[in-house]
């Protein structure tokens, strides 16, 4: 059975991704009655963020109406991480807006390819009444991706301990939101003693009673990369030497920095294919 080290942990932090649009406050926020200017309300967004991983089918919508004053027009300003502003459209309230991806990207000198998850296209709304022009608003639309690996997955692995050996069982990934999956027993769930991030190495290196690594050991997937997040119940840290797809076959490459390490193979029990993954 593995030992328990006491020695200092690594700490792993990750930043995840929140894959939504939010609002800023209003700089001219209109107060009451007696007040100029008028403030833009944004309701039912669909989507909310861009998929970096299709961007020719990605698509926001949003509903916007105005409190104050009387609006004439809204102008539309775009731009990329609060860079320069470009004009967008000229819109009425109350009325449906849909913005695609390239449409956010046209006239900002920015092209999908200079993008990563945690960019976002800024939108500004400028209200004309007849006191003058406002700021009534702004729309933060993130860069992100979807992501679908959540599962239940026969694995195999071969563990460092004895390349011969082939260990073999059922594992799964439970979407834990935003891109991030715990690795659980499918038979036991809700018990994080029995999770095992080494999918089985374990049993033939140190006996079918071994201690499984624990921890807050988690799958994190950004836009199709995907790598160890957390660490085990002993501090260690693991990483993804190398990720492979061919069909409903996942195979991960793995290591610790206890020295322990794997080829472990994920097959997909719901009869689809992975999407394309790297490490």
């Amino acid at each position: 059975m593995k030992k328990i080290l006491y020695i200092m942990g690594f700490a792993l932090i990750a930043g995840l991704l929140v894959t939504s649009c939010t609002k800023e406050e209003d700089e001219n926020e209109f107060h009451g009655i007696d007040s100029k200017g008028a403030v833009v309300i944004i309701t039912n967004v669909v989507n909310g963020f861009f998929d970096l991983a299709n961007p020719a089918a990605s698509e926001i919508a949003f509903d916007v109406d105005t409190k104050g004053e009387t609006v004439s027009s809204i102008l539309v300003t775009k731009s990329i991480n609060g860079g320069a502003e470009v004009d967008h459209a000229t819109i009425s309230a109350p009325s449906t807006v849909n913005v695609t991806f390239n449409d956010a990207l046209s006239g900002t000198g920015v092209s999908a390819g200079d993008l990563e998850p945690g960019d976002a296209a800024v939108l500004n709304f400028y209200l004309t009444t007849s006191s003058g022009t406002y700021k009534g608003g702004s729309l933060n639309v993130d860069m992100s991706c979807v992501s679908d690996l959540a599962g239940v997955f026969e694995y195999s692995t071969i563990p460092w301990c004895d390349g011969s050996v082939t260990e073999t069982g059922m594992t799964e990934w439970v979407s834990a939101g935003a891109g991030v999956y715990d690795v659980v027993n499918p038979d036991d769930p809700e018990n994080p003693d029995a999770a095992d991030f080494a999918y089985g190495a374990y049993f033939p290196c140190y006996g079918a009673t071994a201690t499984l690594p624990g921890g807050d050991l988690q799958v994190l997937d950004i836009c199709g990369k995907i790598a160890p997040i957390g660490v085990s119940r002993w501090g260690e840290v693991y990483w993804f030497n190398g990720v492979s797809v061919d069909g409903t076959k996942l195979t991960i490459d793995w290591e610790n920095d206890y020295g322990e390490s794997g080829v472990t193979t994920l097959t997909r029990t719901d009869g689809k294919d992975w999407p394309p993954l790297t490490n």
